[in-house]
This record gives C-alpha cells, sequence and structure tokens, in this order.
C-alpha cells in the first residue's frame, strides 16, 4: 500500500475520563495515598495506579507480583 502512514491518536479523553473516575468513584483527592491491586499491564492498572491518582495530586502505591505469594502474610 505504499510508504507507511502516520496515525494520530488523542490520548486527552482518557486521562480526564481516568481522572474523573479516580475522582468521583475512588474519591481521591489531592494528597491521598492508593493502591490498586490490579497489574500495571492492564487497562485497569495503568488507569488507576498511574493516571487516575497522579492526575488527582495523589500518591500511588505500586506492588510487583503477586501480593498473596509466597503466602498470604505478605499482603500483610
Amino acid at each position: 500500500t505504499g510508504q507507511p502512514k502516520g496515525v494520530v491518536h488523542s490520548s486527552g479523553g482518557y486521562l480526564l475520563y481516568a481522572a474523573m473516575t479516580q475522582k468521583y468513584v475512588f474519591d481521591v483527592h489531592e494528597g491521598d495515598v492508593y493502591w490498586c491491586t490490579a497489574d500495571v499491564g492492564w487497562v485497569t492498572g495503568h488507569s488507576y495506579i498511574v493516571y487516575g491518582p497522579l492526575a488527582n495530586g495523589g500518591t500511588t502505591v505500586m506492588c510487583e507480583g503477586v501480593p498473596t505469594y509466597p503466602d498470604a502474610s505478605r499482603f500483610w
């Protein structure tokens, strides 16, 4: 089909959605510390571990791996 063509994709709407749902659904505000158990590679993870809390002035806690491995006491 010829030369590769560039694609313009807007992302402002996605960031706005992540920020607004984080604020109004999860009630996260500036100065809050938030932890989401989702993997950062999933849409829920990067939406509510990275974009949402940081866009609202919060602090995010990230955990690599399974919270209950090697046993559930690790979670606490």
